[in-house]
């Protein structure tokens, strides 16, 4: 368990990361009892003791106890992080490729190349991808241009009157039948028929809404010469990240636009998304 917890502290697990998972799994702490926070993983850490030192048996060698010690102090010194940078703000969810589910950012300046990684928070997936954040941004600027320009990319679904709900329909029945009685309750028919209203407001498909909505928040944006987190607000519900870097949005819509988008065109100024550098044929 011990190598367990050093282990993912080294990958880049924050200690309440570490905690929530063992509590999730119901790890005892000692024998009898559990409860895993940040105070507990860290004195375990900390501990020299199990690098053989006192006459314990050697759990962790003396380098990868230095690893972590280095990591905390690495960690501690991240506190005058400039928390006003957009990256902090994006708030929508970062898709991991390989199972789906939501990625976490995590900075770490002993990466010459690249300080920030996003990993996946599932336990059973951790993948990692490296993707800076001024690329990130980049790329999500190229694509969000791409949509500027042409508009009439956005996809309007059809705005097709559908069926009333099995709710609806029995809620109606029962109106129709407490209006056949002389001598029904006024205040139970007044609650009945607004919550047949409130039904029926919600089976209202918002879709073509917020298609219309993105078309026309894109028509009146000028092409971005930096990330807008304001247009992107207004305009993405997703990020997804591929294993190499790539980058994809998902608008409030539900339409995909990425790197491949063959429906995507650039204003011709604007450089290819993605971490690496490459040449593709513009579409027209």
């Amino acid at each position: 368990m011990l190598n367990r917890i050093f282990s993912e502290y080294q990958s880049g697990m924050s200690l309440l990361e570490i905690a929530s998972r063992l509590n999730d799994e119901n790890i005892e702490y000692q024998t009898g009892v559990t409860g895993w926070n940040k105070s507990r993983i860290m004195r375990l850490i900390e501990d020299e003791r199990y690098t053989g030192k006192g006459g314990f048996p050697v759990i962790s060698d003396e380098r990868t106890h230095q690893a972590m010690v280095e990591i905390k102090a690495q960690k501690n010194t991240q506190h005058g992080t400039d928390r006003r940078s957009e990256i902090f703000h994006i708030d929508v969810p970062v898709i991991c490729p390989t199972c789906g589910g939501e990625m976490v950012r995590r900075h770490d300046s002993r990466f010459k190349k690249c300080q920030q990684r996003w990993i996946c928070s599932n336990a059973e997936c951790h993948t990692v991808i490296h993707k800076a954040d001024s690329d990130l941004l980049h790329d999500i600027t190229v694509l969000l241009n791409r949509a500027i320009v042409n508009p009439e990319l956005v996809q309007i679904p059809a705005n097709n009157e559908s069926a009333p709900s099995v709710q609806v329909i029995k809620i109606e029945n029962e109106i129709a039948r407490t209006l056949d009685t002389l001598d029904y309750d006024k205040n139970t028919l007044r609650k009945k028929m607004l919550e047949c209203v409130s039904l029926k407001y919600t089976d209202i498909d918002s879709a073509p809404y917020k298609a219309h909505r993105l078309k026309a928040t894109l028509a009146d944006a000028e092409p971005l010469s930096a990330f807008s987190l304001s247009l992107f607000k207004k305009a993405v519900q997703e990020i997804h990240l591929e294993k190499e870097g790539t980058v994809s949005i998902r608008l409030i819509n539900d339409q995909m636009v990425g790197k491949d988008d063959e429906n995507a065109t650039g204003d011709g100024n604007a450089e290819e998304s993605g971490s690496k550098d490459t040449s593709e044929n513009q579409h027209s």
